[in-house]
């Protein structure tokens, strides 16, 4: 059952994170059309994950080209600090060029955080803090997208990554003592594959129409520096419909699969702040992930929003197994504001829900 606390935690969050985005947005009103913005804010906030956390991130957003076409390229970068003493910092980057005819996107992470292992299977015992570890990890990934050749798609190109994990510290998890589990002391994955992507968005970050669909295939070798071989294949597909401008309904379908030998924390994992919100990422974990959602969203007052959600999904074996019947329920809620009004980018706090589990998060954008 979520506890008061923790909401309360999360209206007071939301509180300040508005006066501080309000803030940053002062220093950047005065930008307009094709002008380079730079919104910058510290942060608060609570999820299964990292349970309390402090932080200061910002977004600049700026253009390639000045045409109506092109859509805005932007730099988020971010760290945080938590009261269970992990971190995070990250650098994520989307940019486009050339009428959006070419693009490229980074992310880029050095991280130490206790994560949890449950097992592999989509009914695995809940151990409690028994599922817990230490992982530490640095890397990313990094794609350049140009013209389709091949595929019919708007472009395709070449993804690239590179991860380095190490797993300091395994606590008392039953399932990280046995040395057949592949990935139980750490490694590097090392892979490289193809992306495709069809996108019709109106707009990137608070979209009203259109969609976007990215299909991405990796394949990870010992001959390119990794520790495991495996392939690894993930379609993220979204399409918005708008009944009146920025009263929003979205639809995404997820999916994930690998094949091989990759390592337990490389398997598909369900859960987090964008997918299956409500449960602890890496609650289930298996070699397929099937994941769907959709989500209402609407602007009620001044900069003010809100959005509910639902969705169902699970993992498993084999995605012939996967029934319809037995799919996870996860559904919520949540605030946004609107700090930055030239291209509609919100900071959010959803209230997860699913089965038998809560969670509350911070972001920035939209899930999907």
């Amino acid at each position: 059952m979520l506890k008061l606390k923790n909401i309360y935690l999360g209206i007071g969050i939301y509180l300040a994170l508005y006066m501080g985005a309000l803030y940053a947005q002062s220093e950047s009103d005065s930008t307009a059309g094709y002008e380079t913005t730079l919104n910058a804010y510290p942060y608060a906030y609570y999820t299964p994950e990292t349970q309390l956390a402090f932080g200061a991130g910002g977004v600049v957003t700026f253009f390639t080209q000045k045409n109506a076409v092109i859509n805005p390229s932007n730099v988020t970068f971010s760290g945080f600090y938590s009261t269970i003493k992990t971190y995070e910092l990250s650098l994520v980057s989307n940019l486009y060029f050339d009428q959006n005819k070419f693009a490229s996107s980074i992310d880029i992470r050095f991280g130490h955080k206790i994560d949890r292992y449950y097992g592999t299977g989509n009914n695995t015992d809940n151990i409690g803090t028994k599922a817990e570890y230490v992982l530490d990890n640095v890397g990313g990934t990094i794609d350049f997208q140009i013209p389709a050749q091949v595929v019919v798609s708007d472009r395709s190109g070449l993804v690239l990554e590179y991860r380095d994990y190490k797993i300091p510290d395994i606590k008392e998890n039953p399932y990280l003592q046995d040395d057949s589990l592949s990935g139980y002391s750490g490694g590097k994955v090392s892979g490289v594959g193809l992306v495709w992507v069809w996108d019709t968005r109106d707009q990137v970050f608070f979209p009203n129409s259109g969609g976007m669909t990215q299909a991405k295939v990796l394949f990870y070798t010992q001959d390119l520096g990794s520790d495991y071989t495996f392939s690894w294949l993930e379609v993220n597909s979204r399409r918005y419909w708008a009944f009146l401008t920025d009263h929003v309904l979205a639809v995404q379908v997820f999916l994930q699969t690998v094949g091989g030998n990759p390592p337990f924390y490389k398997l598909p994992a369900l859960g987090g702040s964008r997918v299956m919100r409500g449960y602890f990422e890496g609650r289930y974990r298996d070699r397929d992930y099937f994941a769907w959602q959709i989500e209402y969203r609407q602007y009620f007052w001044w900069r003010f929003g809100f959005v509910a959600f639902a969705g169902m999904g699970d993992v498993v074996d084999d995605l012939t197994r996967l029934a319809l019947h037995y799919l996870k329920p996860s559904y919520g809620a949540g605030l946004r504001f609107l700090f930055n009004e030239e291209q509609k980018i919100n900071l959010r706090v959803d209230v997860g829900f699913g089965k038998g589990t809560n969670g509350v998060y911070f972001g920035i954008e939209e899930a999907f």
